[in-house]
């Protein structure tokens, strides 16, 4: 006869196996449970990692775009499957509308692993200064219709919108800062240059001539006698150049008294800087010749009183009085048509700052006025202060002078035409 061990009645043997076998297996339940759960967190952790580089991937899209507009406006190329870190990303780029404004819309894709992130974003592409067929710095103010092909930028007060026409694209509410503008003769080596300083001999105002070394060139038929007059008030020498023939007579660059010399390939001619005594004197310069003559001439009527580089974007540290135009038309070989303090153009004959043979820069100092439907500008404008026009003139932005500006500015610019992006909107999407 079976014995029933000492403390167990019987059958408790069996409920004894039962319960090391439920132990058991509820200790194996509990360890897969834990190694699917610590699974299934590395997955998921592994799953946001992805979808955090997915996303910066998306944005390094974005941010490659910015920089690749600085080099080329034009561009709308995008990119396609493009290797970086442990994935890709895609970027497509066109034009649209937003808001009644003529926009680009980036849309760019990141991807790794599973996972895909995509960010849009709506940003207009301005032109940089050098590719604007007008910077103004100050305020832009027209009373009439103003034909601009190309694109304007405004630093200041937009008074221009509602009187633009002929497709331009106007921007503001963001600061653009002009490149620097010299006038001394080192930035144009291959220009023969000209100082011309009014002073007063005996009863007779007239001026004094120097080379690009300050050597005294005047001669007794060229002292601009008759020329020059002196405005005690202001302080003011004013070379007016208004008899028929005067513009040839003077600045014919082959014949004239302010001629091409040498291997230079043109001629400037600077009536900014004053006379030792006083110093503070300024010029004004008058052109009027009613026989219709290009000048291929830069004038210069601005001098500089700053010191540093940025301070030459500041019309607080330029002197100097206007430059006056009537039927005159600028071809400039230096690809400069002027460096004035003031623009203001007179009468009703036409003038022209730049032409489709010979486009222009032209850099003003301060301010524009005058401007009307007999006044054009082929090539590109920077005005550090104001432009006020009346109805009519025509604006078109033409990049042929860029290749003949002097080495300081023509570096500056560049071989493409660059941009600069203002961001919208921005927004994650779907991908």
């Amino acid at each position: 006869m079976r014995r029933t061990p000492v403390g167990m009645i019987r059958g408790e043997e069996g409920f004894a196996l039962f319960t090391v076998t439920a132990f058991v297996l509820v200790q194996i339940i509990s360890g897969l449970a834990y190694f699917a759960l610590v699974s299934y967190e590395t997955k998921g952790a592994l799953r946001r990692q992805d979808s955090s580089e997915a996303f910066y991937l998306a944005d390094g899209a974005i941010e490659r775009a910015r920089a690749k507009f600085l080099s080329d406006i034009a561009w709308r190329t995008g990119w396609n499957g493009v290797k970086a870190g442990r994935g890709t990303y895609d970027l497509a780029v066109k034009d649209t509308l937003f808001e009644g404004e003529s926009v680009v819309k980036l849309v760019s894709t990141g991807r790794v692993g599973l996972a895909s992130r995509r960010i849009e974003v709506i940003a207009d592409v301005s032109p940089s200064a050098e590719y604007l067929t007008m910077l103004i710095g100050g305020k832009g103010t027209a009373t009439g219709n103003l034909c601009v092909n190309g694109a304007i930028h405004i630093n200041g007060t937009d008074n221009l919108s509602a009187h633009l026409e002929c497709g331009p694209r106007l921007t503001s509410g963001f600061k653009i800062t002009p490149p620097p503008i010299y006038t001394d003769p080192g930035h144009f080596p291959d220009a023969t240059y000209y100082y011309v300083m009014g002073c007063k001999v005996g009863l007779a105002y007239k001026a004094k001539v120097y080379d690009r070394y300050m050597n005294d060139i005047t001669a007794s038929t060229t002292d601009l006698a008759g020329k020059v007059s002196y405005a005690a008030s202001s302080k003011t020498y004013t070379f007016s150049f208004t008899a028929n023939g005067d513009v040839n007579k003077y600045f014919n660059e082959t014949t004239g008294f302010f001629k091409r010399t040498g291997s230079d390939v043109a001629v400037v001619v600077n009536f900014g800087e004053p006379i030792t005594n006083p110093p503070e004197t300024k010029s004004a310069v008058v052109f009027s010749d009613p026989s219709a003559t290009t000048l291929a001439t830069t004038i210069i009527n601005a001098r500089f009183t700053g010191v540093t580089v940025a301070d030459r974007a500041n019309p607080n540290f330029w002197t100097g009085a206007a430059l006056q135009v009537k039927q005159i038309t600028f071809a400039p070989k230096t690809g400069i048509a002027a460096i004035c303090y003031d623009l203001t153009r007179q009468g009703s004959s036409r003038v022209s700052i730049g032409t489709s043979s010979w486009p222009a820069l032209l850099c003003v100092m301060r301010d524009v006025s005058g401007i009307n439907s007999n006044f054009e500008l082929t090539g590109a404008a920077i005005i550090l202060r104001n432009w006020t026009s009346t109805g009519g003139p025509a604006l078109t932005y033409n990049r042929g002078f860029v290749a003949r500006l002097p080495a300081y500015l023509r570096d500056g610019v560049g071989s493409g035409v660059s941009g600069t992006l203002r961001v919208a909107r921005w927004r994650e999407v779907p991908a």
